[in-house]
């Protein structure tokens, strides 16, 4: 028996934030199929394997620093940027095109769409960003990643006590809207606030929203920002001010989603305790601050190491639905990287301080990273003392090379170790052999401290099989 030839083609096009798969499959296919086999030979329906349709890859960098005013300190309700940040951009691709979202209606921290074309293959992009800023009471320096798109982010920071401004950006850089929900959280619990949900982003804007506007005179907050339609980026802007004086200001860069395990990489601590010295320095001292978004208490193990081998461990207990801030007293000066061990999924960032030339301080923000792949590309903006730390969670040593042009650094990060060294900035490096390790850019002079992770590489699709 012979199959006729299927006179109906049926097409479909699915997108996603970095592919696009293209699957033809023929009518009549499965009858023709199933006419093949026989009683003691079961006939299997045939099939297709198709191969994604390469796309553009997208980050969107955080952008420049805000203040809540315009330029002639009026309009409370604006956010301002002030400065510009530092950019560096990676991508196995061709080129990286560098677009700005739009964000006139509600103020903008101009935030930089960061675009890698399609050639054959959807190539990979990466971007940080850095900036030094001193514009009144905005004094310090704040560093991020350029991210993904996503649904879901959790930013670990922020307060909103007096002199103490945060500011969540949420930038859109797909066709169509999104509405975002934000769950906030403090010491007491879950805050129940009008206008935390439904907040629509246009297609190709940024929307600034203050955390004020929702929780007032709390130390100690973590935000959930889920959206839906169209996918955004977010992060948190954080300004102190003490008393008059200028306390510092950081970004807050997305941390790893709920887990069992969360490591953050290459927290500075540096002159800490002459940074508690004064009034209104309470939130000067380091923190660990923990998030528990189910409903059992974590029983949590900290574990805190150096480069150089030394370390110790600090127990704690974090209740579920509540935000619990560990303090991190007595550890002197120098790079950390803490790996927390819980017995329920938790969320994790820390915060540190240190003091600044002018007898200003700043503050630092890190997040918690996601395992880097076999083989990342990333490009470290350039700014004070910038320090790349590969943390290694596994049970094997592994081996990396970071390349940058025509400089090869070759090291073995030990298990349960962290190794951290100077690498080249505004530069493209490719990072190999990190499989499972976690990575973190932090910086550190006289003009402040700050912080992001590294970006594991963009997931793309591969090619599938499809069956009618």
């Amino acid at each position: 028996m012979s199959a006729s030839t299927p006179s109906t083609v049926r097409r479909w096009l699915v997108r996603g934030s970095a592919t696009a798969v293209a699957v033809v499959v023929a009518a009549g296919t499965v009858t023709a199929a199933h006419a093949l086999g026989t009683t003691s030979t079961p006939g299997r329906p045939a099939g297709q394997t198709v191969t994604p349709v390469a796309a553009d890859a997208e980050r969107v960098c955080a952008g420049d620093a805000l203040r809540l005013s315009d330029d002639a300190g009026n309009d409370a309700t604006k956010a301002t940027a002030v400065g510009s940040a530092t950019i560096a951009t990676a991508t196995t691709g061709d080129t990286v095109e560098r677009s700005d979202l739009d964000a006139s209606a509600s103020g903008s921290s101009d935030p930089r769409l960061l675009t890698a074309p399609a050639g054959s293959t959807t190539p990979q992009v990466a971007g940080s960003s850095y900036q030094s800023v001193s514009d009144g009471d905005l004094v310090g320096v704040g560093a991020a990643s350029c991210d993904d798109p996503a649904q879901s982010t959790w930013l670990v920071g922020g307060s909103t006590e007096t002199g103490r401004t945060s500011l969540i950006t949420l930038s859109n850089p797909t066709d169509v809207n999104a509405t975002v929900d934000l769950s906030i959280y403090d010491a007491s619990g879950e805050v129940s606030a009008p206008g935390t949900t439904g907040i629509v982003v246009a297609p190709n804007s940024q929307k600034v929203v203050p955390l004020s506007g929702f929780v007032s005179d709390q130390a100690s907050t973590v935000v959930h920002v889920e959206s839906s339609g169209g996918q955004i980026v977010a992060h948190m802007q954080e300004t102190v001010v003490r008393t008059l004086t200028p306390g510092g200001f950081d970004i807050v860069s997305g941390g790893a989603a709920p887990s069992t395990s969360q490591v953050i990489p290459g927290v500075v601590l540096s002159g800490a305790e002459a940074a508690q010295r004064g009034d209104d320095t309470a939130d000067a001292a380091p923190v660990l601050r923990l998030f528990v978004p189910g409903t059992a208490t974590a029983r949590v193990s900290i574990g805190i190491t150096t480069a150089d081998g030394g370390g110790s461990t600090v127990n704690a207990t974090a209740e579920p639905g509540i935000v619990t801030d560990v303090a991190l007293d007595d550890f002197p000066d120098g790079r950390y990287s803490f790996t927390v061990s819980s017995t329920v999924p938790v969320v994790a960032g820390a915060r540190t301080t240190t003091p600044t030339q002018g007898g200003a301080t700043d503050l630092g923000w890190f997040a918690s990273a996601e395992p880097l792949g076999d083989d990342v590309v990333t490009a470290i903006a350039p700014g004070g003392g910038a320090r790349m730390s590969l943390v290694n969670p596994t049970q094997r040593d592994a081996d990396v090379t970071v390349t940058s042009g025509d400089r090869v650094q070759e090291l073995t990060v030990v298990s349960g170790a962290t190794a951290t060294f100077t690498a080249p900035t505004a530069t493209q490096l490719r990072i190999e052999g990190a499989e499972g390790l976690v990575g973190g850019i932090t910086y550190q002079d006289d003009e402040g401290i700050a912080g992001y992770p590294i970006r594991p590489s963009t997931a793309v699709s591969t090619p599938v099989r499809v069956y009618p």
